[in-house]
């Protein structure tokens, strides 16, 4: 019998230096591209992510395949390539990683004292949970 497949959220913070091009560069294959720059401009913005604060950058592995990203920004003016809130591919995941992309944005926008998103975000987890607005499970990443 195969083990139970494990996803894994990473801070970009805590990718090896010499995997950061490789995992910006699969960002494409799942659906996601900044609204401005390519892959140098990511990385560059991404450097910048501080502990404890925005932005912040977080990526879903299953084994060591890219699944997923959840990037809390929490301003949509400072970044021209990452001009949203937050952006994420939660409503692909499976129900279990979803649960937690969607606790970690809540809790994002609670620190940055942004209440009234971090409750647009329980609100979406709602929806989720009955399957609005969300892929099936059997249809999830």
């Amino acid at each position: 019998m195969r083990a139970k497949q494990m996803e894994q959220i990473i801070n970009y913070r805590d990718i090896p230096t010499d995997k950061k091009p490789g995992i910006l560069n699969a960002l494409e294959q799942i659906g996601f591209i900044p609204a401005y720059g390519g892959v140098k401009t990511m990385q560059r913005i991404m450097e910048k992510s501080i502990p404890g604060s925005g932005p912040q950058f977080y990526f879903v592995f299953r084994e060591d395949k890219l699944i997923g990203y959840n990037f809390l920004i929490g301003d949509t003016k400072r970044y021209k390539a990452f001009p949203w809130l937050a952006i994420s591919n939660a409503d692909e995941q499976k129900m279990v990683v979803c649960e937690k992309m969607m606790g970690m944005q809540v809790a994002f926008f609670k620190k940055l004292g942004m209440q009234d998103i971090a409750d647009h975000c329980v609100r979406l987890m709602e929806d989720y949970r009955k399957e609005i607005g969300k892929r099936k499970e059997s249809d999830s990443r």
